[in-house]
Parts: structure tokens; sequence; C-alpha cells
């Protein structure tokens, strides 16, 4: 019989088509059992609304980092003008203190050569008590001017090196030099930077988040991922339907018949030969791909009534896949030639 009639009966591949990573209540069927649907068509829909208020509680949440971030953004560049702005307006200031001590020192010398001639002209009556105090409390007072000034100067060139503080006394000029000042301040500025930093991290954060949970929206919606009829709905409208369970039985369009040849006969079976097969119920000719050849279980061996029981031929399961044609169904006798 194996070598002169290799038949079975057409089967389809089935799937069980689940909610993935979603759960809820069904609220709507939009297929009945033996049902054919396309690819993409939807199946069964579950209840939206804690979802939605999630994903608008969550936009919300990235529209105020969004603006967070261009707050700081902003923040951080109008900091930096300033700082820059108060670096340029330090080293000109720094030039005129300079400048400032300069006629300073002057002054006080010019205070200490009057205060030393009235200190002489009072030794010989030349000049009064009067006069010799009024200049020696000028001559004090240039000095305490010029002691103020160059503690001014000091201050205001904190942090910078030798080199550059020579390199000022020479040219008067204190572009570049370095400010402790100014430096503290850029060190706040990349504080800003590393927060800034988190703030974006947070908002990327926010957005995967929301990216997430408009994806888990679209899983609400049941869809057929490929051409079939449906078999069977394990849900009714109202019931709870768990993330994972199988929702939908799907019978696909790949539609095959197992054969059982013997091992003489398995080597005109190999994956990928072309076949032609004899639907009965339709008087027609279909043709079909063997897509693997592999042993059959030991019951399907064909024995004779020896002594040791030995199989005197090894049985093999061939599965081949149909093309389609109008009106094949499962459960329809197929008949190969080959």
């Amino acid at each position: 019989m194996a070598k002169s009639i290799k038949s079975g009966v057409l089967t389809a591949d089935e799937i069980n088509v689940a909610f993935q990573n979603v759960g809820g209540k069904v609220v709507k069927r939009f297929v009945q059992e033996s049902q054919f649907v396309k690819k993409g068509d939807p199946l069964m829909q579950l209840e939206d609304i804690d979802t939605q208020l999630s994903i608008d509680r969550l936009q919300a949440l990235v529209d105020s980092q969004t603006a967070a971030v261009k707050q700081e953004q902003a923040a951080i560049e109008i900091t930096e003008n300033e700082t820059n702005l108060n670096e340029l307006s330090t080293w000109r200031k720094i030039e005129e203190v300079k400048a400032n001590l300069e006629a300073a020192i002057s002054s006080r010398d010019l205070a200490n050569t009057e205060f030393q001639r009235h200190t002489q002209l009072r030794k010989t009556g030349g000049a009064s008590q009067s006069q010799l105090d009024a200049a020696r409390n000028a001559y004090i007072n240039s000095k305490m001017l010029v002691v103020q000034i160059e503690s001014q100067l000091s201050t205001l060139m904190i942090g910078a090196t030798p080199e550059q503080i020579a390199q000022f006394e020479q040219t008067r000029n204190a572009t570049g030099m370095t400010l402790q000042s100014i430096t503290i301040a850029r060190q706040k500025l990349q504080n800003r930077q590393n927060q800034l930093a988190q703030i974006k991290a947070q908002l990327a954060q926010a957005e995967a988040d929301l990216k997430q949970l408009k994806v888990n929206y679209s899983r609400l919606t049941l869809v057929a991922p490929e051409d079939g009829k449906v078999l069977k709905l394990m849900f009714e409208d109202g019931e709870m339907a768990p993330a994972g369970a199988p929702a939908v039985l799907l019978e696909t369009d790949r539609k095959y018949v197992d054969i059982y040849v013997n091992e003489k006969m398995v080597n005109d079976y190999q994956p990928g030969t072309k076949v032609k097969a004899n639907v009965i119920a339709l008087d027609k000719t279909v043709n079909g791909t063997v897509r693997f050849a592999t042993a059959a279980p030991s019951f399907a061996d064909l024995r004779m009534t020896r002594e040791r029981g030995q199989a005197d031929l090894t049985s093999y399961q061939v599965r081949i896949y149909m093309e389609p044609i109008a009106n094949l169904l499962t459960g329809m006798t197929i008949e190969v030639d080959q």
C-alpha cells in the first residue's frame, strides 16, 4: 500500500495569537469562529482607559522635562556669556587699578617730599605746626591709598601665575591672565552642564517609557499575524484576558500533508523536492514541496510475524506543503503521485 498509494489528510499549521505584555478586559471581538482574516486585521480589543491615562501622565512629564532642559540650556548660555564678559571686564579693571596704583604711588612720593620739606622748615621756624600736621596727614592718607589699591589689585589677580604677573608688569596688558573668580565661575558652569546631562538622561528615560506605553497601547488591539481562518476565540466580551495568554486560535494558509514511505523510497522525497498530488474531493492536481523527511515512530514500521519481531522496513514521515488552490480545505484527502 505504501508503494502504490501515498495519501494523507490535508492539515494546516495553527498558531495561538496572544496579547503581548498587556492584559485587561475584552471590550470588543472583531471576528467570529470560521471567519477568514487577512494579515493585520483586528481580532480582539482590550480596554484602553488605564493605558491612555498613563500615556497622558507620562507625556506631561516628558513635556515638563523638555522645558526644563531648554531652560537649563538657556541659563547655561547666559551664564557663560556673562562669565566671558566678566573675565574681559576684570582684565580691563586690573589695568585700570594698576594705573590708579601708579598714580597713587606718585602722589604718595610727592606727599612724602612735602612732609619732609615741612619738617625741615618747622625746625628753622619757616613753617607752622599746622602746616606740618597737614603735610603729615596728606602723606599718611596717600600711603593708605597705595596700600588699599595694592590690596585691590592683588585681589583681582588671584589665580594668576608668576609668569603672567611678570608679563603684566612689563606690558600693562592683563588679557589672558588666569583669574580665580573666573575659574570658579567656569567650574560652576561645568557643574551645571552635569546637571543638564542628568536632566537629559531623565528625559530620555521618560521618552523611552512613553514609547513603551504607546507600543503597549497599540498591542491592546490584537491583529492577525498572517492570513488564515479563525478556529477559536478564547475570551468573550467583558472577560479578563491575562498578558501572554492565547486569545485566538488561527488556522494559517500553510497547508501540508504527511505521508509515510519505506526506507527504499525516502530518497525520492528529500527536502525541497517538488511533487504533484491529487485532491480527490476536487479532482484537481496540486503542486507541493517536501519540507522534511524523518524516521517515523516505531508503530509505523512495517513488520512481519517473525520470531524476534524485528522490523522488515523502517517507515519515514514525509511532510509536503501544498501550494494554495481554490476550494482546497483542510481535512481533504491528498494522494501523492510521485
